[in-house]
């Protein structure tokens, strides 16, 4: 069908011909089929089309797309922008087309869907059509697909809302596990180059918790989870009198100290770390019900297959509703939010935080207003909150030495945080 084979029909980045060449600007009609949306990636779009423009997008569900842009859509642009989501198939394609002044027109067929990373980050491909009689043929395209599918409807949005987080935490869970595998098998990593002798934890102790072994219970895996949780435990008793000053307490219950060694109870039947866990007094946890420390705001020290994790988890889904319901009302107080943001800054290079699967670095916030509606996608059903750092098995941070000084100026710097956002 494309038989022009000119290098310069090749797009790495659509956002280069879209601006640098007006193309929005100049757009009369455009025909969309997208696999997902951001709002990011429809903003873009959309502040640079003419406001009497008429826009049609046909797109899958197969992909996560937030509903936050479908609701806006509905809501503020019916009559300019129409939305059908199609629903017969699985639906992957990534197709533009641009009707411009004097009957010219524009296509590009590409990877890359209506997001930023689509648009100008990810590395996508398209090839850009400009011969009539083949544009044609892509609206034809087009129109097939935009009128077999479902008319988006303000009852299909609520339900997809409530999807939605099942399909977010899916694809990040799957985008997590990538990452990991990528990190022990390529850049040059290699265990062999770690020097284990003055580290704390051993190379046995990581791969413990590799992918591989993260289903299984033996006696001979239980062993090495075993030795683990003794390290951990090693690391509770040099730790604890300096968590008492913090006042970050650990209870009575080992059980609620340590988590578990059982796969069966753990996230998808999968053992891939093993922590300490402090945070409420005893007296709190009663008033819970006895619920365990991992169910409530905590400060923790988690060992994953690469990296010693120290964090203060602010939820899990389904958890600490009381803590996070009180930080969500109380950053509606600007003074707060500069409080928040002046103790976040302070946590230094390599401290993240992850919101409702979004992960950015604590240096990434220009002010307090832009933290704060970062903060916003919280909901407390659906998404883990976290903030800390990380570090590698060969940093000298975690060196027999230096471990419990580590954790505890770390500590020091996340129980601010903890006493400022705990109810």
């Amino acid at each position: 069908m494309f038989r022009n084979s000119h290098t310069d029909m090749i797009i790495k980045k659509l956002a280069v011909p879209f601006i640098n060449e007006k193309l929005l600007q100049q757009a009369e009609h455009c025909y969309i089929a997208t696999a997902a949306l951001s709002e990011a990636g429809f903003d873009f779009i959309r502040s640079r089309i003419p406001t009497k423009t008429k826009i049609e997008i046909v797109t899958g569900l197969d992909v996560p797309t937030t509903p936050e842009v479908l609701r806006r859509i509905w809501r503020n642009y019916q009559g300019r922008i129409t939305l059908n989501i199609y629903t017969r198939n699985f639906f992957h394609a990534n197709v533009y087309i641009f009707d411009l002044p004097f009957r010219k027109s524009v296509a590009f067929v590409g990877s890359g869907h209506v997001t930023l990373e689509g648009i100008k980050d990810s590395e996508e491909l398209f090839y850009k059509i400009t011969d009539a009689k083949e544009i044609e043929n892509l609206k034809s395209w087009f129109i097939n697909y935009y009128e077999f599918a479902e008319p988006l409807s303000e009852n299909l949005i609520e339900e997809y809302e409530w999807l939605y987080p099942a399909l977010k935490q899916r694809d990040n869970a799957s985008q997590q596990e990538k990452k990991q595998f990528l990190s022990v098998t390529t850049a040059g990593f290699s265990w062999d180059q770690i020097k284990f002798k003055n580290q704390y934890f051993k190379k046995e102790d990581y791969l413990a918790l590799s992918n591989g072994r993260a289903r299984f219970h033996t006696p001979e895996l239980h062993a090495e989870r075993v030795s683990i949780q003794t390290k951990l435990l090693q690391l509770h008793d040099q730790i604890k009198d300096h968590l008492h000053k913090l006042k970050l307490h650990a209870t009575a219950d080992i059980k609620t100290i340590v988590s578990s060694l059982d796969p069966a109870l753990h996230t998808d039947h999968q053992l891939h770390s093993i922590w300490l866990a402090y945070g409420h007094s005893e007296a709190e946890l009663k008033k819970k019900d006895a619920t365990a420390l991992a169910d409530t705001m905590h400060v923790q020290i988690i060992l994953r297959q690469k990296e010693v994790g120290i964090c203060l988890v602010v939820g899990t889904p389904l958890s600490s509703k009381v803590d996070r319901d009180y930080f969500k009302d109380k950053m509606n107080d600007a003074e707060y939010r500069k409080q928040f943001y002046a103790l976040l800054s302070r946590l230094g290079t390599g401290y993240c935080i992850e919101v409702a699967c979004e992960r950015k670095s604590v240096e990434g916030f220009a002010n307090e207003d832009s933290l704060w509606e970062f903060t916003k996608t919280d909901q407390w059903m659906f998404y883990s909150f976290t903030i800390g750092r990380n570090y590698s098995p060969a940093d000298i941070e975690l060196s027999n030495e230096n471990i419990v000084p580590t954790i505890m100026k770390e500590f020091d710097k996340l129980a601010l945080i903890y006493r400022h956002m705990k109810a």
